[in-house]
């Protein structure tokens, strides 16, 4: 079950389209899906970027199989079964893996604090039942907890635990995770803070899961082959350039708000709507157009997209 080949690399959280009615654009997922993948990059569905809380259950299952189909066996896809109903994770899981997904990924439920002892429980509970590569997902951010190092280590025991994605930027944190996990060779670490992505692949860990892969996947490729081949002055200077990107649609802005003003840079390069599901709101026409100016002044090399779809309608 645990072979850290297939458990690496940059994997980035696809973010979810909308129609104006609020279903899942089928068509729009799947073309960026296929353009990530095209850099060969891998993509994690149903992720905090992709809005999974706002999604009813039967529509997330679509998303997933539009996913499998758009991947077509050629790059990674994990899914993302995090509930606040163990049952609901666990069919979930149950119904993904049957699609073929990579492996499923579960944050900690977040209705209810959580003791260190009871974070255990839940996750054992989860691996006794779920049937598939599974992996732990730390985002304090949402859940309003933090998983301890320690209890990823007993988890990290279990035969279909394969990794651990930590999108907690503390101080500390990233050099505690991987002086505890690091060094076990059936077990997979994952960035989920992406501006630390470089310092996380120096350190040793084994991917990446950056949300401005969605707009720029090239550019997050170029800093996984500079890693791969040791250019940290290269892999530097691409650090800097995507802490940008993500700065474009991040800054000053709640989680909320930058899911949304993702989806504006989407829809700017004609990737999709910029629709995005209650309770968040949707970026008016001039905010839209804002993103557009910037993120164009930012990547002019996106322009050839952004023109194919203003000639297109998109």
């Amino acid at each position: 079950m645990k072979d850290k080949k297939h458990f690496h690399g940059v994997v980035v959280p696809v973010t979810t389209p909308f129609t104006a009615e609020g279903q899942i654009d089928i068509p729009a997922a799947e073309r960026i899906i296929r353009r990530i993948g095209a850099g060969g990059l891998g993509v994690f569905v149903l992720g905090t970027t992709g809005e999974t809380a706002s999604i009813p259950r039967p529509e997330r299952y679509k998303l997933v199989e539009a996913a499998m189909r758009a991947a077509e066996g050629k790059f990674p896809v994990y899914a993302g079964i995090g509930d606040n109903c163990l049952s609901n994770a666990v069919l979930a899981a149950d119904q993904y893996l049957k699609l073929g997904v990579t492996a499923v990924v579960a944050h900690l439920p977040s209705y209810y604090p959580l003791t260190p002892e009871e974070m255990l429980n839940y996750f054992t509970l989860l691996h006794d039942q779920v049937q598939g590569p599974l992996m732990v997902y730390n985002i304090p951010s949402t859940t309003r907890m933090s998983i301890p190092v320690s209890v990823v280590e007993q988890l990290a025991r279990l035969p279909r635990f394969v990794g651990f994605k930590d999108s907690e930027n503390v101080p500390g944190r990233m050099e505690e995770v991987y002086g505890k996990l690091g060094k076990l060779e059936d077990f997979s670490l994952f960035m989920g803070s992406a501006v630390l992505s470089m310092e996380a692949l120096k350190m040793g860990f084994d991917g990446l899961v950056p949300s401005s892969g969605n707009i720029v996947p090239g550019l997050w490729a170029e800093l996984d082959q500079a890693a791969r081949d040791g250019d940290w002055r290269q892999a530097k200077a691409l650090q800097d350039r995507l802490n940008e990107v993500a700065a474009l649609f991040q800054r000053g802005r709640t989680l909320g708000q930058s899911l949304a003003a993702l989806k504006a840079a989407l829809h700017a390069i004609g990737l999709c709507q910029p629709h995005v599901l209650p309770p968040l709101i949707t970026f008016d026409r001039e905010a839209c157009a804002s993103v557009r100016d910037q993120l164009l002044e930012l990547c002019p090399f996106l322009l050839d997209e952004a023109e194919a779809a203003h000639r297109t309608g998109g």
